[in-house]
């Protein structure tokens, strides 16, 4: 998840200096985040993996 951050921090500090309204980089910014955690969650990265009996 901190690596989706960066990125969406960095799409905000791009489109603030290529001008665009602030509804584009709000916008800009939850979609990186929304789509990356729906990416990553179907890849499984956010699944605990179960522990083994030892007995």
């Amino acid at each position: 998840m901190l690596l989706l951050l960066a990125v969406a921090i960095g799409v905000i500090v791009v489109l603030a200096k290529a001008g665009a309204g602030a509804f584009w980089v709000q916008t800009a910014a939850i979609a990186v985040l929304l789509i990356g955690g729906l990416g990553a969650q179907s890849m499984g990265l956010f699944q605990k993996k179960a522990k083994k009996k030892t007995e």
